[in-house]
Formats: structure tokens, sequence, C-alpha cells
């Protein structure tokens, strides 16, 4: 069969052969990946040896709150009766389970390509193929929480529904704030830092800043020090750190007259599980071998097996505001 991989054909391998006069590569614009750069977003699942593509993590619940309903009873939770020791609680203890798929790409690299590149081209490839299993994984983990049901719709008075939403439904001051309200009623827990994170899409960002109800905003240095910076951070607004991507999701069409619908997720810590960054390997094969006697193609390549899911068990802990947004 005809070679389809990295051959001195391939289209853009003479103009890559041209970086030998400039002495440098052209820089690529890479959006980030949001989704799994918090860490403290999500719970880490492994995976499950003979369970048939199972990840599982462990769950224990908090405890429950009792005051009796106000009312002081010796001998009634959480109420003592002197010298008397309470009833012991029970801590329970249990798994939730998802499952996860195989994934994975390759590159061939003929000889003669290696050869006649100036560069090191199996090091490029290397961080290519590393930059597209990172991405893959992050896209997949973004639709899953895309997914999620906790929504609430832009608009004054809020749309009902996303088919409903126009362009001029967009993501203001007062829809994050009546967000965080809600969040905090219920006891969603916030990060370490004090705050919720959000991703947000440089679609309605613009729009999100130019509200007059954001005179709260805080730039990012006004709040925190370089090194504590999150992946593509923007600044701070009712209690709410704000990371941009352009891999936050979006639903190109879905509104009303067919305008794009995009979707911000405010988020508190362990809102979802994930598994697992563990299993991901690469594997580069040499020259040679059968099908490859005379030494010409090299291969390199990533392989993993991911799941996702949103944790709901004791509610939600996001909450994914849809909206429209201003033309560009």
């Amino acid at each position: 069969m005809p070679y389809t991989g990295t051959a001195t054909g391939t289209a853009g391998f003479s103009s890559f052969l041209q970086t030998l006069i400039r002495k440098e590569l052209e820089q690529e614009l890479l959006p980030t990946l949001p989704h799994l750069q918090d860490t403290g977003a999500f719970v880490k699942a492994t995976f499950v040896k003979g369970s048939n593509s199972t990840m599982r993590f462990l769950r224990i619940p908090f405890l429950a709150v009792t005051t009796n309903n106000g009312t002081v009873a010796a001998g009634t939770a959480p109420w003592l009766t002197e010298g008397v020791a309470p009833a012991a609680q029970a801590l329970a203890f249990g798994n939730e389970e998802f499952t996860a798929y195989q994934a994975g790409q390759r590159v061939e690299v003929t000889d003669l390509a290696l050869d006649e590149n100036p560069q090191d081209l199996m090091s490029i490839a290397a961080v290519r193929v590393a930059r597209q299993a990172g991405a893959t994984i992050d896209e997949y983990v973004g639709r899953i929480i895309a997914a999620g049901t906790n929504v609430v719709y832009a608009g004054a008075p809020p749309r009902v529904s996303r088919v409903t939403l126009t362009a001029t439904d967009t993501l203001t001051g007062t829809l994050i704030r009546r967000v965080v309200q809600g969040m905090k009623l219920d006891s969603i827990p916030m990060f370490t830092d004090g705050t919720y994170h959000a991703i947000v899409s440089p679609a309605v960002v613009f729009d999100f800043e130019e509200d007059e109800a954001m005179g709260g905003w805080k730039a990012i240095g006004q709040y925190t020090s370089p090194g504590m910076l999150l992946s593509g951070e923007l600044g701070k607004y009712a209690g709410v750190r704000f990371q941009e991507s352009a891999n936050a999701r979006a639903f190109p069409g879905a509104g009303a007259a067919g305008v794009d619908v995009y979707s911000t997720v405010v988020f508190g810590p362990d809102f979802f599980a994930f598994g697992d960054w563990g299993n991901i390997t690469t594997h580069y094969v040499a020259p040679g071998g059968h099908g490859d006697e005379l030494a010409q193609v090299a291969s390199l390549g990533w392989k993993c097996r991911i799941g996702a899911m949103l944790i709901d068990e004791a509610g939600p802990r996001y909450v994914r505001i849809e909206s429209g947004a201003s033309s560009i």
C-alpha cells in the first residue's frame, strides 16, 4: 500500500526545510488546555484490572449534621447526657465507577525525511505527539463537563433553554453573582484559595468585561502572585477566578436564529472524576522489522485508557452558564 506518513513529499516539507535559512521554527498559536490543569477540580480515578475497562474512585460521604431541630434534649444527638458516651457513628465507604475507553494516535517519519530535515525531526514529533495526547484528553473531558445538566441560561429575564438564547443574552456580572449565591446556598465548597474557579471562552470575555455591573473585577496582579496563577487566568470577580481558553465548550448554531451558544462552567473542588494520567504511554518503533526490512520508517505515538464523569451523588459541585456573545 502507498506510504502515508511523513516523507520528503509530504505537504509543507519543503517549507520546513527553509527553516535552515531562518534558523527558527514558526510558533504555533495553541489554546490552553483548561479542564485538567486545575488538579484540585477533579477526583483521580484508577483503572480496575479485570473489570472490563472500569475506572473507580473512592467516596466517603460527609457525616449528617443535626441539632435535633434546635431542641436541646439530653441523650438525643448531638446533645449529651452527663457521664454517658454518645452512640458511635459509622463512616460510610463507597465507590463510584465509570467506563474508560482506549485512545491513541501515531506518526511515521521516513529515513529520508530524517536525513534531510535540518531540525531534530523526531524530537519535534515527540512534542507534537505529546501535545496531541493532552489536547485530545482535554477535549474529551470538556465534552463530558459540557453535557452536565446543572445549567442556568443568560438573558433578562433568563432564557429557559439553549435554543431560545440570542446574541444579546450575554454573560454578565449579575449572572455570575446569582450563580455564586446559589452555589453558596447549596453548600458547594470553595477551593483552598477561598474562591470558586471558572472556565470561560474568549468569545464571551469581551461582553463580560464591558458589563457596567463588573465594578468589582480584579486583575490578576491585584490578588495573586505570578507563581500562583491558574492556566489562562484573567482575573477575579464575585469570588470566582476566571480561566480563559479557546477550548471552553461552545455549541455552534444552537441558539435562536442559529447563533452560537457558549458554556461557562463555574465549579468547586472535586466536581468531576477523571482517570487515568498514569496509564498514558508513548511508543517509539525504530526503523526496521517486518514490512520495513530496509529500515525506511520510524513510528512514534501515544496510547491511553481514559474516562470521566461528573460527580452528582451529593448534588453537583458546578454550575454551567449558557450564553450568547456579541459579534466578533
